[in-house]
């Protein structure tokens, strides 16, 4: 067993800052997040629907996401992009029967909902499932990619030509989701593995935050974070700061992930 674990690649040391907030508008925070530093565990829902139904919804995805990756790292390593892949696509169907379940059990939280992105950071790679429109990016020597493809009426129209990114963008419609969790009995997550290195900056976001800050801003500000000191903490507020400068419509919600060794 010693020998087995000695061949093992070590795992990567992430270095997590979370933050979630209000924003300027709504009456209560419907977002949920959680991370577990030691793991390389992050998730993040973003809930919405009936009577407290977001807030209710978005804790029960993450929960359940978390419980999943939890029973599984007990009973066995969690390694190899395949096996947390296939993990997390369970841990998403966990997350959307109890969402159901919860929704028919309590009138006033019928027809509540959550998006959810979560990642599990591996030797040279990093495992993410997603449904719905918050977001994961990856900043890399300076360049950002977002990683995930959101499943909103909008996004289906510029990936079929329809509409361009510039007047997606502007639309009204942007909220409108094609996918999300306890809107059907089955739900299909997307679960991908994206090449992972030291010095990469990964961002887990609700639409709060995206909705609020454009591409180039949130470049800057990740370029802002892999600077030394509390350059991760300081770029985690103020993403926060920004988009309740620029009207704070939604709540905000984020995970900076860095990968430092």
């Amino acid at each position: 067993m010693d020998a087995q674990r000695s061949r093992q690649p070590a795992a990567p040391r992430i270095e997590f800052r979370a933050r979630s907030d209000v924003g300027r508008v709504r009456a209560r925070n419907e977002d949920s997040l959680q991370v577990r530093e030691a793991s390389g565990w992050a998730v993040l829902a973003d809930g919405m629907g009936g009577y407290r139904g977001g807030d209710v919804a978005s804790r029960i995805a993450v929960e359940a996401v978390m419980r999943r990756l939890e029973q599984e790292a007990a009973g066995r390593p969690l390694a190899g992009t395949e096996l947390v892949g296939q993990v997390l696509h369970a841990a998403v169907r966990d997350a959307n029967d109890e969402i159901r379940r919860e929704s028919q059990r309590v009138r006033e939280l019928a027809g509540m909902g959550s998006t959810v992105v979560a990642t599990v950071f591996l030797p040279g790679h990093v495992v993410s499932v997603h449904v719905g429109d918050s977001r994961l990016y990856r900043l890399r020597s300076g360049a950002l990619q977002q990683l995930t493809r959101d499943h909103t009426m909008l996004q289906d129209l510029v990936d079929g030509g329809i509409m361009s990114a510039e007047e997606a963008a502007d639309s009204h419609f942007r909220g409108l989701l094609t996918r999300g969790l306890g809107v059907a009995a089955a739900v299909v997550p997307d679960v991908s593995v994206h090449a992972m290195q030291i010095g990469d900056l990964f961002l887990l976001c609700s639409d709060g935050l995206t909705d609020m800050l454009d591409d180039a801003t949130i470049q800057a500000g990740l370029v802002a974070a892999t600077g030394s000191g509390d350059a991760l903490t300081i770029t985690a507020d103020r993403f926060v700061e920004q988009a309740n400068a620029r009207g704070g419509r939604d709540n905000i919600s984020l995970i900076l992930a860095h990968v430092v060794g």
